[in-house]
């Protein structure tokens, strides 16, 4: 489910973008697949872990109330387009490191307070598993931004954008409404 979810989510989304402009202005896909792996799993072990906490830290229902909220605020910021020059805008140039740690850093700051992240927060705190969610996690943004390092550009434009952020709007809206549904009562 965090597979599919978060990697849903990504579609259109400004880290997408990045791994576009950065793919064409380096032409050197495995440091930033790498760096793209190493950011991405260090920011989401960290909302995972805080996920986890959460299903430990508050009461079932009220959790529950939280999480469907939160699923369904996502669906909403799933329509919302993220524009190409939002995303590089946030993409510095950085002098004295390597490709790799460049990736890494920008993809480990630019998920911070994503929708994305908040998926992986919600869905490690829904279901109290933090290496399943992370590791789901992850590869669902491998999966969204690997394509985009080796083909670049080429690739963005033919994606079907919209017809994507619908899907998961969908998606997010279905999740939050059962849980919403299920602690309410309306269903078992």
């Amino acid at each position: 489910m965090s597979t599919l979810l978060v990697g849903m989510a990504e579609i259109g989304d400004k880290s997408l973008f990045v791994t576009i402009l950065l793919s064409m202005r380096h032409q050197r896909p495995w440091p930033i697949f790498f760096g793209l792996v190493a950011g991405l799993t260090c920011n989401l072990a960290l909302v995972a872990g805080f996920g986890a906490w959460l299903s430990d830290a508050l009461d079932a229902a009220v959790l529950k109330w939280l999480l469907g909220i939160a699923f369904l605020a996502m669906a909403f910021w799933s329509l919302l387009p993220e524009s190409e020059e939002d995303a590089g805008a946030e993409l510095r140039p950085m002098s004295g490191g390597s490709l790799f740690f460049t990736a890494a850093l920008t993809y480990f700051l630019l998920e911070m307070a994503d929708k994305t992240q908040l998926a992986t927060l919600a869905l490690a705190a829904r279901f109290d598993a933090f290496f399943t969610v992370l590791m789901g996690a992850v590869l669902g943004l491998i999966l969204a931004n690997a394509p985009a390092i080796w083909l670049g550009h080429r690739f963005a434009a033919r994606l079907p954008v919209h017809r994507i952020r619908l899907l998961s709007a969908m998606m997010f809206t279905v999740v939050g409404g059962w849980i919403l549904f299920e602690v309410s009562g309306w269903i078992g």
